[in-house]
This record gives structure tokens, C-alpha cells and sequence, in this order.
């Protein structure tokens, strides 16, 4: 079942530059979602096929969000500089992540946050928070590399438990934000835990539990 979905229409995605990549924070994402109920997932990068199909063979829920999309229209080329206009930041703050609160039981952030500045990714934050259940799971990726400077722009599907395909976004790159983990965890200090991951790539994993 979808619900609430827009952005990229479903559909297979694949291409030169995708990037194959094992991922422990999404297996262990998995792994929590694994209750004997149904669970409800939002997933932040965009309807796709692989994602949908993954999701609901688990016997649960997914709504899609293209959050990157949102930027784009609110923020223009540059996020990190669109986020500089008070108005734009108000127009992505409206339109970002608009559901009821404790909609979902998980949700699939991806790596969308790292194209935040403050104030916006505190408030996103938040809002991210209030949209979960309690003990809901969240999972997030940060750049890992302190001197990256434009990074390119993926979109991330799923191949199984413990596989991500990193699809890259019609050549688009941003300046992407660095975070120590001290910095996501005062992001997130309002939730009950969280776990980092070690990668072998130029980013982090990170395991937030509402």
C-alpha cells in the first residue's frame, strides 16, 4: 500500500555511476521493523519500484517523500545558499514532511538532512521526531569527510536486508554539511537512542529510536 506519496513516479532505476553498498544500519533497520505487525514506513527519497516493492514484501506500509525534490524547488541550485532567504526557508518548513504527528513507525532519511544548515535542520529535525511513533526507528546518513566540498546527489534504493544501490540524481551535486557525531547527537537529543555505524565509503550510519 502507498499512501501520501509524490515526487518521482514509481519505477525501476538504474544507470552508470550507481554505486552498490552494503549497509549495516539498514539491516538492523530491518531487523526492527521485524514486530509481527504492520508496520508504517516513510521513505524520503522518492516513490521507486524497488522500494515499494521491498517494503510491502515485509509486509508493511510505505509512503513516499521526495524531501530532495522539496529543496529543489524551494531552495533553487544551491541548497545551502537558498536556506540563507528567510521566505524559502518558510516555504520548505511548510511543505516538508507535512503528515499528522506519530504517522510512522520508521522512516528512511537517507542522507537528506547532510543538505541542512541551521536553523532549518534543527527544525526538520523536530518534525521528523513529532511525524514518528515512540520507539519508532529512524535511519540517516551524514558525510563522513570534513573537507568534501559539492558531493553528488543520490537517490537510494533498496536491493535487500542488506543492500543499497546509490543512484545518482541527473548530475546533480550540492555542498553537502559536516557533522561530528557529537553534532547529531544534539540533533537528536530528544530521542531515546541512537547507534552509529561504521562504513567502508566517506559516511556515516546512523540508528535513531524515537
Amino acid at each position: 500500500m502507498i499512501f501520501g506519496s509524490k515526487g518521482v513516479s514509481a519505477k525501476s532505476e538504474s544507470g552508470s555511476g550507481t554505486i552498490v553498498r552494503h549497509s549495516s544500519g539498514f539491516e538492523q533497520f530491518c531487523g526492527a521493523m521485524d514486530t509481527g505487525e504492520t508496520q508504517t514506513v516513510l521513505d524520503i527519497s522518492g516513490a521507486s519500484q524497488a522500494n515499494i516493492m521491498f517494503i510491502t514484501g515485509l509486509g508493511h506500509r510505505i509512503s513516499s517523500d521526495d524531501m530532495l525534490e522539496t529543496m529543489e524547488d524551494c531552495f533553487g541550485k544551491d541548497f545551502i545558499e537558498g536556506q540563507q532567504s528567510a521566505a524559502k526557508a518558510q516555504r520548505f518548513l511548510d511543505q516538508a514532511l507535512a503528515f499528522p504527528d506519530q504517522s510512522f513507525d520508521g522512516a528512511l532519511v537517507w542522507d537528506s538532512l547532510q543538505y541542512l544548515a541551521t536553523p532549518v535542520i534543527e527544525q526538520t529535525v523536530e518534525r521528523l521526531l513529532r511525524v514518528m511513533r515512540p520507539g519508532g526507528y529512524i535511519l540517516a546518513f551524514f558525510n563522513a569527510n570534513e573537507k568534501s566540498g559539492r558531493l553528488p546527489v543520490y537517490n537510494y534504493r533498496i536491493q535487500d536486508r542488506k543492500t543499497i544501490l546509490q543512484v545518482p540524481r541527473a548530475d546533480m551535486t550540492q555542498r553537502s554539511q559536516f557533522f561530528p557525531n557529537r553534532t547529531i547527537e544534539q540533533l537528536f537529543q530528544q530521542a531515546a537512542s541512537l547507534k552509529f555505524f561504521l562504513t567502508r565509503g566517506s559516511s556515516r550510519e546512523v540508528l535513531i529510536r524515537r
